[in-house]
């Protein structure tokens, strides 16, 4: 089984324009229409459905860039295919998704159950994922475009592919570092064409030296950082050199992480579970195979969240029906280990201790355990 990651653009429109013009008044309204205006449109946009949806039967294979690529695709892997179908933030691109994926469960390109197609409305139409305003595209789009993948293939990008046939042009150079960066094949079709491009895996090695050595500043850029002279100033050499590799994005007095930086940092937070403790802390761990086991599982995770309880001051992760507890804190976007028990007991009686949070702050670190 393969999982298949494909954007999708609006050539299903356009080609059925080409045939037909009976949908023109109302593809011309939506077509510039963010996503936001979906239900003002929607009247329109259920005329183009039920019009091309039912060319899309005639038409066949070549009724999209997306439709084309995806049964080619399943030709050659000779594989079954899990697609995950992204729109950009605008109504067409939605639109296109819902009908694509309406033809595929009808079995309208007679595969059966050799191609299986998802599209969840709710999270697969990516806010800010456009081209006409860059500093939206940087701030919300990319980052969002790279954790909606992330979250798609459980951070397990083994057997996945990414089809960069349709959608954006601009977001080519996107999706195929992110699929070199995990070890992917990207495919690729001309409209025109009925040859399948398949540009394969590079050894890449990422320079997980580089992210460590910045990491508090990258992630900083992550969450956007304002006023971006005043905290460069202070931290001058760093800073230039993370500009220098292309991993800041400066929008006036604002400073983010760029579409290439948010890449890298997704896959190095993919590969390991970044935290802060002081040294202390960090030896007792170190003595303490299930609790790294816990934060490599669960503490990485958002079974965090449901497992975490307030006892007195003191955040507590208590893994349930076991010993082991974790007594923790986040602060700007970090997480803070500064006490582990694998005694139940010994456990209950420290939540009656008081503790410093800005003495462990400072007495803190960056550790990072490999996730398994």
């Amino acid at each position: 089984m393969k999982k298949v990651i494909t954007t999708v653009g609006t050539s299903l429109f356009t080609n059925y324009l080409e045939d037909s013009t009976n949908i023109k008044t109302d593809y011309d309204y939506v077509k510039d229409k963010r996503h936001r205006e979906w239900e003002k449109c929607l009247q329109r946009a259920d005329r183009i459905r039920q019009s091309v949806a039912e060319w899309l039967e005639e038409a066949g294979e070549n009724a999209s860039a997306e439709v084309k690529s995806l049964l080619k695709l399943r030709k050659a892997e000779k594989d079954h295919l899990e697609v995950y179908l992204l729109a950009t933030d605008t109504v067409t691109s939605r639109l296109a998704c819902e009908i694509i994926k309406a033809a595929f469960e009808k079995n309208v390109f007679n595969t059966g159950q050799d191609i299986n197609v998802y599209f969840n409305e709710m999270q697969d139409v990516i806010t800010g994922l456009q081209m006409e305003n860059y500093a939206e595209f940087v701030k919300t789009g990319a980052p969002q475009f790279v954790r909606r993948i992330n979250k798609l293939v459980e951070n397990d990008f083994n057997g996945t592919i990414f089809n960069i046939s349709g959608g954006y042009k601009g977001l080519i150079p996107f999706m195929t570092i992110m699929a070199q960066v995990n070890n992917c094949d990207v495919v690729y079709i001309y409209e025109d064409s009925d040859t399948l491009i398949k540009i394969p895996r590079v050894p890449i090695t990422v320079d997980y030296g580089f992210i460590e050595q910045f990491y508090e500043q990258i992630a900083l850029l992550d969450q956007g950082i304002e006023k971006y002279g005043e905290t460069k100033g202070k931290n001058y050499q760093v800073f230039e050199e993370l500009e220098e590799r292309g991993i800041v994005e400066i929008l006036g007095d604002w400073a983010f992480l760029s579409p290439i930086g948010k890449i890298f940092l997704e896959n190095y937070n993919s590969q390991f579970f970044v935290f802060y403790a002081s040294d202390e802390v960090w030896k007792e761990i170190n003595r303490q195979p299930d609790i790294q086991r816990i934060l490599k599982v669960k503490l990485a995770t958002p079974i965090r969240e449901s497992k975490t309880e307030m006892k007195e001051n003191h955040m507590v992760f208590d893994d349930g029906n076991n010993n082991n507890r974790i007594y923790y804190f986040e602060d700007n976007g970090k997480i803070y280990i500064y006490k582990s028990f694998e005694n139940e007991e010994k456990a209950r009686k420290y939540i009656q201790t008081e503790f410093d949070k800005e003495e462990i702050i400072r007495k803190s670190v960056l550790r990072k355990l490999k996730k398994q």
